[in-house]
């Protein structure tokens, strides 16, 4: 199991992704699956440290990650303003791009392309987990 605890975390997307990336567990993942973790990792990522903390808040973010010899499981946790994104409507695909709302698509794959997706809101804390079977 990898661990980490990012703080501060503006402007370190691709810091904390790319160490993400790089642990035993998910670099060790057939390409299809990984490049499926990456596109995953990278929405998350990139969510919490833009819009997580309002107000130039430095903040925190914990990432767990376990593999088995059939799941990868990630575990997000952030201190950040309460952000369900499970709740998020689901953006209409059937529109033309140039005619779709911005914001959700990236989430929206998220679910899409993971096997399980959950969140929960726990002692001030964001928790998104996400699974996929490999």
């Amino acid at each position: 199991m990898s661990e980490f605890h990012f703080q501060p975390i503006k402007g370190k997307a691709r810091e904390i992704l790319k160490a993400i990336l790089q642990t035993p567990e998910v670099s060790s993942c057939s390409l299809k699956v990984g490049f499926v973790l990456r596109l995953a990792c990278e929405e998350i990522v990139m969510n919490v440290t833009s819009y997580a903390y309002p107000n130039d808040v430095e903040g925190f973010l914990d990432v767990e990650i376990e593999k088995s010899d059939h799941r990868i499981v990630i575990r997000f946790k952030d201190g950040g303003i309460p952000f369900n994104p499970l709740e998020r409507p689901k953006p209409d695909t059937k529109l033309h791009w140039k005619q779709r709302r911005i914001g959700g698509l990236g989430i929206f794959l998220v679910i899409k392309k993971m096997d399980a997706v959950r969140y929960a809101y726990e002692d001030n804390h964001n928790i998104l987990t996400i699974e996929k079977n490999i």
